[in-house]
């Protein structure tokens, strides 16, 4: 239950070491520790109510113990198991401890083992005043012909089909954007370089995101729908890595996956990618009513997501493995209003960023 002080590399940065308490198996972090996580951060919690307050600056986290979710600024969101358990004592799930770092916007960098939260506090992040470029990043490609559907259809053909019709969209709507892509024809790029294309554009002065384009498959044929996933590192992404880093992983480098993975995640980025996620969900969502299911906002561990130091998403924009997706996903009608919903998307989540600075 201990709290452990590291050595930071440099003046500037301090490392702070957490270990995680072991409660039925799981993980969890002690409500002494979470108090530590940053200096500013507010804390109180009623044993009678069995209700609880998590602040920093004028953001709110509400919870309740043993609840399945959380409030924050005034909207509900859900959580996989109960965030909160007391057990002689207040503990939290590493699933809920990433809401709060992403949701409270805390200025910090970490990492979970099993056994040890690491935290690196940072400098507040401050995105740029506009939006600078846009890179699309069609999935697979050349060699990978990732997932395979009905009609011998491959990801990597509809991917790139759909990431040309965005680029079209945006250059449409956001004429001052930049907008690049990784790939702009059937050829094989490694995630470290799709990665490299991305970062080489996020200067200091530039504020760019990043989304990458996907189809998905499963072994049932009923499944439909798409969904957007944004980064995280919670307790089901880590037993279900292989599945996630299924992308790229047969082609890519072990050395690279592992360097990916000890990486610390920065908390604001998240949360700026979580907004992002929920903000083209809803548009898409709109847009894509009577073609394809919506699903839901997912979290996951994806490569292609981690090597990203910018706000990042991955849409599923359907499955191969469902007929009536696959037959959607090969017409002009649906790259079409794909493109128009991930465009509004990107406009309602900059008006929100704009007010949530303020």
């Amino acid at each position: 239950m201990g709290f452990i002080c590291v050595s930071a590399l440099t003046a500037e940065k301090e490392k702070l070491r957490f270990t995680l308490v072991q409660i039925d198996g799981e993980p969890y972090l002690s409500f002494g520790n979470l108090k530590r996580l940053h200096a500013n951060l507010s804390t109180s919690y009623s044993a009678a109510s069995a209700q609880g307050e998590i602040r920093f600056g004028k953001r709110i986290i509400l919870f309740n113990v043993d609840g399945d979710t959380y409030q924050a600024q005034s909207e509900k969101h859900e959580l996989d198991h109960a965030g909160v358990v007391d057990r002689d004592g207040l503990f939290f799930t590493r699933e809920f401890v990433e809401e709060i770092l992403s949701e409270l916007n805390l200025p910090v960098s970490y990492r979970f083992t099993t056994t040890h939260l690491t935290i690196v506090r940072n400098k507040e992040r401050t995105p740029g005043a506009s939006l600078d470029f846009i890179i699309i990043d069609a999935g697979h490609g050349g060699k990978d012909s990732g997932a395979l559907g009905y009609f011998d259809a491959a990801e990597k053909d509809i991917t790139l089909a759909l990431a040309h019709a965005l680029r079209q969209q945006l250059k449409a709507d956001y004429p001052q954007l930049k907008v690049y892509m990784t790939r702009s024809k059937d050829r094989f790029i490694r995630l470290e370089k799709r990665s490299d294309i991305a970062n080489r554009h996020n200067a200091k002065s530039a504020f760019g995101l990043f989304i990458s384009i996907h189809c998905n498959s499963t072994l049932s044929p009923r499944v439909k729908g798409f969904e957007i996933y944004y980064l995280a590192q919670n307790g089901d992404n880590m037993k279900m890595r292989q599945m996630l880093l299924r992308e790229n992983l047969r082609y890519e480098r072990s050395s690279y996956i592992r360097r990916l993975t000890s990486q610390l995640m920065n908390a604001q980025i998240q949360r700026e990618s979580k907004t992002l996620a929920r903000q083209v969900f809803k548009t898409l969502a709109i847009r894509l009513d009577g073609m394809i299911k919506s699903r839901k906002v997912k979290k996951a561990d994806f490569a292609v997501l981690r090597g990203s130091l910018m706000p990042a998403i991955l849409i599923e924009t359907g499955y191969l493995t469902n007929k009536d997706d696959l037959k959607r996903l090969m017409t002009n009608d649906y790259r079409k209003a794909f493109a128009e919903g991930v465009s509004r998307g990107i406009g309602v989540f900059l008006g929100e960023m704009a007010k949530s600075e303020k």
